[in-house]
């Protein structure tokens, strides 16, 4: 059989080839394994490995096929030769096997299933994905026909081709499945005439016209919802995640949700007994639409997902087992070193169980188990799979904690590595590593100490929207609408007006004189409804004002609960604002943190403080004579709020312990619920891929429960049908 005439052979570098190909091959190992660890994991470490692994893959992949391209000359010697034997034996010859491992690096661009793009912006290029595999598919195949005299591989050669083939190809539509409008397309459902109305009009006019009472009706959106639901739970409960994730993924890319879909989520967030009682299982409903999102815009979940993707996973894995059984039925291996034979084999069956493993992430996969489910025959096997399946964190459970006077205080001891990490322009890794920490949280009823928070969070949301939720008549739904607007909007007011009385009440034991409270309650209303990013730096450090101890009593359990969550809140949002500021309202809080840090930094210097310990940081600032307006004194050289947030802190503490964490908590509950609701979905997913955010969650809950201005509220709803009097 004729092939392509070799160039002329090139300096020997066999070695060269057998070591990139094996650690494209361990590459390819450590990626499958540790792919899904980034969804679960917010250690900027263990980030920075899988994108090393990330990338190293690809590099390490494309440089093999360069020295093959390179020594394809030299692959089963000169073209002139008519001995298979003595081509491959000679050892100023490349061994014809290389030609058969050279579809492997195909199989190997084409990435393990668990990770197609470390970030979003991967998915973005997927177009110059596309044109490279194009480039490596033309230099594979011109290898490939280069060594086809005298090969004994040829059908084997072939088969793996098309696997490789496959595999790549499944990564470029992923990339591009990943993009926007790849992922609307994936997601959009198929075109909806609705009703036939001219059908309809016609009928209609005909019975008018035939002396019969007739008339058109429409039901009642809530009752078709109810129905739906109803419908939804005669099965298992899978059914019902399967039916959240295939309504809300819409919210990731901006589209809208109908009025139906938001009573079908609030009847079962809201008012279903079972759920009411227990939070962990809304978040738990919440972390597999979120994973579910994560497969679809960082994996190759838009192919393994689809029917189309299952065919071709089962004609790459039958070239495979193919392949690895005609190499080992293969009669003239003794041609080969041993070496080769071997380095072969370990690409046969890492081949072949990389695909194994990725079959049976896929079968473990919530998306397959609802699909086994509905399947008669197969319902034994998702039984199964349920049983054995791992119970793993579907996202890091984790909170990122920032404090202002911490950090500024922190400086004095690593001043020198400050000075060299701003020269260096990597204050990010420097932040990261001395002054960040990650708080754990867990979602699982009965887990961890801060679980009280998500709690709070989910009993503060419903309660918010139980308000609203017998405002739902079709006569009132721009009513709705409008008070979940505002509510969205509340960054605190809601809670200042419901404690006023008991706040007043605690303010007059200290303050006889009236207008001395009023003018206390003005500034405690104020602090809420200025610039989010204002209020936001204000109350952290009120928030840390009142974390100085109130003397020898001991806090009472409620106040300890109120004192973690609002302490766990307030450097949350700080980060946020510092490290994450997308996720939050536009504004000018970077430089207010600025000023406010120079501030204090000045602060500091001037007492002589070299102290890590911050409890006396505060009772230095507390010491402070604040009777006069910091901002009076300060005009507008300097957006720094320190001065401003010890105010407001004296005055909360002013509260009594219990009083204060409570109002606290739930200030703090209300500004990430509003920061939440503010951000777009898109940004969202970015968070995915880096262990997910509390924010994100609390939006997510928020939209399940209808605090979300992503629903379509008008008078279109409903079924019409033609119903007859008297018949």
């Amino acid at each position: 059989m004729g092939g392509f005439a070799p160039p002329i052979p090139q300096d020997d570098s066999n070695w060269e080839i057998r070591v990139a190909v094996l650690l494209s091959l361990f590459f390819q190992i450590v990626l499958i394994f540790v792919g899904p660890i980034r969804k679960r994991s917010s250690s900027p470490v263990l980030s920075f490995l899988i994108w090393s692994c990330y990338i190293l893959a690809d590099w390490v992949a494309d440089l093999a096929l360069g020295l093959l391209l390179n020594n394809m000359g030299n692959i089963g010697g000169k073209s002139s030769s008519s001995s298979t034997i003595a081509s491959v034996t000679n050892p100023d010859n490349s061994p014809i096997i290389f030609a058969f491992w050279t579809p492997f690096l195909l199989l190997h661009l084409g990435g393990p299933d668990t990770i197609t793009a470390y970030s979003i912006e991967d998915n973005q290029v997927w177009l110059r994905h596309l044109t490279g595999f194009l480039f490596e598919l033309f230099s594979a195949s011109v290898i490939f026909f280069c060594s086809l005299k005298g090969n004994p591989m040829i059908p084997a050669t072939v088969l793996m081709f098309i696997a490789g083939i496959i595999k790549y190809s499944e990564r470029t539509y992923s990339l591009y499945s990943g993009t926007v409008n790849g992922f609307i397309k994936n997601i959009a459902d198929s075109p909806e005439p609705g009703p036939n109305y001219a059908r309809l009009m016609t009928e209609f006019d005909s019975k008018e016209q035939a002396g019969l009472d007739v008339e058109i009706v429409i039901s009642g959106t809530d009752d078709e919802a109810i129905k739906g639901l109803d419908a939804l739970e005669e099965g298992e409960a899978m059914r019902l995640v399967f039916y959240f994730i295939l309504i809300f993924r819409r919210l990731f890319a901006n589209l809208t949700l109908s009025y139906k879909e938001l009573k079908i989520s609030q009847a079962y967030f809201l008012e279903r007994n079972e759920l009411g009682n227990l939070p962990a299982n809304a978040f738990k409903i919440i972390e597999m639409e979120l994973n579910h999102i994560y497969d679809m815009i960082y994996t190759k979940g838009p192919v393994t997902y689809s029917q189309a993707g299952l065919y071709l996973r089962s004609i790459a894995s039958a070239c495979l087992v193919s392949s690895l059984l005609l190499f080992f039925f293969q009669g003239e291996k003794g041609s080969f070193t041993r070496i080769d034979v071997a380095i072969t084999y370990v690409l046969l069956v890492g081949g072949v169980g990389l695909d194994t493993i990725a079959l049976a992430m896929l079968i473990s996969s919530i998306w397959m188990i609802v699909l086994l489910e509905k399947t008669w025959w197969l319902a034994w096997l998702a039984r199964a799979v349920r049983t054995v399946r791992p119970t793993l964190p579907r996202w890091s459970e984790r909170t990122s904690q920032l404090n202002l006077v911490s950090y500024c205080l922190g400086l004095y001891r690593v001043r020198a590595l400050f000075r060299v990490a701003k020269i260096l322009h990597i204050q990010e890794i420097f932040d990261e590593s001395f002054f960040i920490r990650h708080e754990r949280l867990h979602c699982r009823q009965g887990q961890g100490p801060q679980k009280g928070l998500l709690e709070f969070m989910f009993y503060g949301v419903s309660a918010r929207a139980k308000n609203l939720c017998y405002k739902d008549a079709r006569d009132a739904r721009n009513l709705y609408y409008n008070d979940m607007k505002e509510a969205c909007s509340l960054r605190g007011q809601e809670v200042l007006k419901e404690l006023r009385d008991e706040i007043v009440e605690s303010l007059r034991r200290h303050k006889e004189d009236v207008a001395e409270v009023d003018e206390m309650l003005a500034l405690l209303t104020s602090s809420v409804e200025r610039e989010f990013d204002e209020s936001l730096l204000l109350w952290h450090i009120a928030t840390d004002m009142c974390c100085h101890p109130f003397g020898a009593t001991v806090p009472t359990e409620k106040a300890s609960k109120m004192r973690s969550i609002g302490e766990t809140l307030s450097e949350y949002m700080l980060y946020l604002l510092i490290k994450q500021p997308q996720m939050l309202p536009p504004g000018n809080g970077l430089f207010r943190y600025r000023d406010t840090c120079a501030e204090a930094k000045r602060f500091f210097e001037y007492a002589a403080w070299r102290e890590p310990d911050n409890s006396d940081a505060r009772r230095m600032l507390l010491r402070v004579n604040t009777s006069k307006n910091p901002a009076l004194l300060k005009g507008n050289r300097s957006k720094s709020v320190l001065f401003d947030g010890v105010v407001l802190g004296k005055l909360l503490r002013e509260l009594g312990e219990d009083l204060m964490w409570e109002v606290v908590a739930r200030v703090w509950g209300e500004m990430l619920a509003y920061a939440a609701g503010k951000c777009r979905g898109t940004t969202h997913v970015r968070q995915l891929s880096r262990g997910g955010e509390l924010i994100t969650i609390v939006w997510f809950l928020m939209a399940h429960m209808g605090l979300s201005d992503m629903y379509e509220i008008n008078e279109r709803d409903g079924v019409a049908k033609l119903i007859v009097r008297g018949q």
